[in-house]
Formats: C-alpha cells, sequence, structure tokens
C-alpha cells in the first residue's frame, strides 16, 4: 500500500511538473528556454554525496545515461576537462535518516553558461541559466531506481525545453562543425580535418577557451572561425594563459 500511495504521488509530481512546461507552439517561449537556443553542445557533470554512493548509486552510469539522451535529441557532449561550452551539473544530495529505513533527497539540474551583463556587455560571467530540482525520499531497497527514475523526469523537462527553443526542423547546421559547412561551399570535401586558418600555424585556440591544440584536433572544428587564435609555438600559447589538450597532446 505504502509503494502504491510513493508511486501514485510521483506520477502527480511528474504530470504536474511537464503539464506546466510551456509549448512553443502555443505561447511564446520563458526566458529559461530563450537561454537554451542556439546551444549545441555541452558537457555533463554529476556529483552525489558519500551515502548516496554507498547505497549504489553510480555516477558514471547516470552521466551516460543522460549523455547518451542528450546526443539522441541532437545535442553533443563533450569531456569535462574541455572549457567554454555550457555545463549540465546534475546535483544528488541524499542522506539515510537515522533509525528509519528511509531516504530523503535533493536533485538539482542546472544549466551553467557563458553571459555578458546587460550594464557592461564587455564583461562575461558564468551563470545558471537553467534549472530544476526534485525533493522526495524512498526506502533504502527502491533508492538508486527511485533516483534514476526522478532524474529522468528533470531531463526529460530539459529536453522539452530545449526542443522548445531549437525545433529540429529549423535548426541550422552548427556553425562550429567545419565538415558540415564546407561541403556546401566547395561541393567536394566531405570531412576536411584542418580548417583553413589552422594551418598556417602550429598550435590553435579558442579565444573563449584555456586549451591549445595541434590544428587537426578533433576539437578544432567546433571552434567558430572569429574565435580561433593561431601561435608559432608552444611556449607563445602557454605565455597566452594556455594550457596543452589532453586529446592532442601538442
Amino acid at each position: 500500500m505504502k509503494t502504491k500511495k510513493h508511486s501514485l504521488l510521483t506520477t502527480a509530481l511528474a504530470m504536474c511538473l511537464l503539464g506546466a512546461l510551456p509549448v512553443s507552439s502555443f505561447a511564446k517561449l520563458s526566458s529559461k528556454q530563450k537561454s537554451l537556443r542556439l546551444i549545441t553542445s555541452m558537457v555533463v557533470s554529476v556529483s552525489t554525496t558519500k551515502e548516496a554512493r554507498e547505497a549504489g548509486l553510480k555516477e558514471e552510469d547516470i552521466r551516460k545515461d543522460i549523455t547518451t539522451r542528450l546526443e539522441q535529441t541532437g545535442v553533443k557532449t563533450i569531456p569535462e576537462y574541455m572549457y567554454g561550452p555550457p555545463r549540465l551539473q546534475i546535483r544528488i544530495k541524499a542522506y539515510k535518516i537515522p533509525h528509519q529505513e528511509m531516504f530523503v533527497d535533493n536533485i538539482d539540474v542546472l544549466l551553467k553558461q557563458e553571459v555578458t551583463l546587460a550594464r557592461n556587455p564587455e564583461e562575461k560571467i558564468t551563470a545558471v541559466t537553467w534549472e530544476l530540482s526534485w525533493l522526495s525520499n524512498s526506502s533504502p531497497q527502491r533508492f538508486v531506481k527511485h533516483i534514476k527514475s526522478n532524474i529522468k523526469i528533470l531531463i526529460d523537462a530539459f529536453i522539452a525545453d530545449y526542443l522548445a527553443a531549437n525545433p529540429p526542423a529549423k535548426r541550422a547546421a552548427d556553425a562550429n562543425d567545419i565538415a558540415a559547412v564546407l561541403p556546401a561551399v566547395t561541393g567536394k570535401q566531405t570531412k576536411p580535418t584542418v580548417k583553413p586558418t589552422t594551418a598556417e600555424y602550429k598550435y590553435v585556440a579558442s579565444k573563449n577557451s584555456k586549451v591549445f591544440h595541434k590544428p587537426d584536433c578533433r576539437w578544432v572544428k567546433r571552434i567558430l572561425v572569429k574565435n580561433l587564435v593561431g601561435y608559432n609555438g608552444r611556449e607563445e600559447a602557454i605565455e597566452a594563459g594556455k594550457r596543452p589538450c589532453k586529446l592532442c597532446k601538442p
């Protein structure tokens, strides 16, 4: 009876949460939805409490589930050590109540990205532009399944807002994906490994990143041409405040 009541409560909360989401075809986009426009890639990070891990919750499993669902939606996910792109953070705080067979948990889903101040457009800061939280409880026996179920509801809400702001039929080619842009211009090349503007440099980086790469690194094609900077030596890049990419190891 207790399990059934808990299930009904969870379903009711999920319906209220998802039912409250704005639908782009019937209403204007909310400020949260607008903040998701034109995002094509992001880092996904998951953190939990020690008690949650001891109860069997694995951060990497949750991260893989979320990245798979995002990529099915059309959002690219990149390694955590990369700087610059938006970061989707999933924070799970769970604690076992002493002398009771019960876990109390709080799940936060936050999207952080670089924004500019309206009063000073030249000033860039990192801010939370989208967030949703879930507070609930469960028995130790159901804890892991319960957490994963609630995370799915929260990520569904995020994806719903993302799709409202970026309808699949209207999505333009990613300007950072040079492989998608150049064939339309040249009619020949289908998968260039180096941007034309990188050929003259030994190392390249983005103005918005602290990492520098070899010109043929696969992360280079995600850099907008307007943000591209080049260096003739490692020392020059390091002096500019950049550090070597862990993938191409320049």
